[in-house]
């Protein structure tokens, strides 16, 4: 049983209980008192109680020893405050349970002339935790998480993002009371399986996904039906082809079709990529069957000897020619 040493060793013990529900109800404890205080063993649910900040909605349950008329089971109001019988309303939010007790103890000996009240706070419920989605997705909105939910699990939430709209790699969340923006990229999430970013979803976070810039591929050069195609994820060089109705036969040279997407945060500035159809075809190299990027273009030369002026004005970027014979940047891409 526990026993109290003199009345301030029963103040003190007042916020002790705080974190020990029904602890005068019979329960054996162990507890040890100083010239200055108490000591007491901590367990990591009493030190998480005691260290968390109250807000707006979490349910209470307030008790003062040998008082039952005092007992009340009250919520942290929107305002912030919680309102107990006989007692001003006291601030809660943002503050400990010892701190509250320490003001209604205040509140009790001044308003109802209690002598050394032993004041005990415990939680039933904690507050319902919220992130919210925005931009391209089918639902957007604030919705309930829970401790452990990820940012996946949020995008469920929103019922996913809107097809053929939403740019899934330039993703961002923010986190409660930061402006910092932390970029996710949700394709790699959802269609390779890489996991490293499904960072677990806090209280107050807002994950937002943007509408995509240049939703569509151009395919150009030797196929049936040049221009802009829509880009759908997962898209590769196959689907783009099929789109553009294939090859003209005799002419295509499939061997060597370049593909040339911007460089990511480098506007103007493109990379090149050569890829060879044909062995994808014959020999079933998936290499060759090149994921595509929005925005990408896709040039299907016809001989060997290619025009660079022409591919120039379509990427809307200067090639520079290293060396003859049709080095681009150090790669011979059209050579045999």
């Amino acid at each position: 049983m526990v026993k109290f040493f003199g009345k301030a060793a029963i103040s003190c013990a007042a916020v002790w209980l705080t974190f020990v529900p029904n602890c005068w109800a019979g329960a054996s404890l162990s507890v040890s008192f100083s010239s200055l205080g108490f000591a007491q063993e901590q367990v990591p649910y009493q030190e998480r109680t005691a260290q968390y900040l109250l807000q707006p909605e979490d349910l209470l349950r307030i008790q003062v020893y040998n008082q039952p008329q005092l007992q009340a089971e009250v919520p942290v109001g929107q305002d912030g405050y919680v309102t107990v019988p006989f007692l001003e309303p006291v601030l809660a939010e943002g503050r400990t349970i010892a701190e509250v007790i320490l003001d209604l103890q205040q509140g009790y000996q001044k308003k109802v002339r209690l002598k050394e009240p032993l004041v005990s706070i415990t939680i039933l419920r904690y507050r319902e935790l919220r992130a919210t989605i925005s931009g391209f997705v089918n639902r957007p909105g604030t919705f309930p998480v829970r401790r452990g939910d990820t940012i996946l699990g949020l995008l469920s939430q929103g019922g996913g993002p809107v097809a053929d709209r939403a740019d899934l790699r330039r993703a961002t969340l923010q986190r409660a009371n930061t402006r910092e923006l932390i970029p996710l990229d949700l394709y790699a999430m959802l269609y390779r399986n890489d996991t490293s970013q499904n960072f677990e979803v806090r209280d107050g976070d807002q994950l937002n996904v943007p509408e995509g810039q240049n939703l569509f591929v151009k395919v150009q050069g030797k196929v049936l039906q040049p221009g802009l195609f829509p880009y759908k994820e997962p898209m590769t060089l196959a689907d783009a082809l099929s789109q553009a109705r294939g090859e003209v036969v005799g002419r295509s040279r499939l061997s060597k079709i370049l593909i040339i997407p911007e460089k990511t945060g480098s506007p103007g500035q493109y990379l090149y990529i050569q890829a060879d159809y044909v062995r994808f075809i014959r020999k079933g190299d998936v290499t060759q069957n090149v994921i595509l990027q929005p925005g990408d273009l896709v040039w299907v030369p016809e001989t060997n000897t290619p025009d660079f002026a022409y591919i120039s004005a379509l990427a809307n970027v200067a090639f520079i020619v290293d060396r003859l014979g049709g080095g681009l940047f150090g790669v011979n891409i059209f050579g045999n």
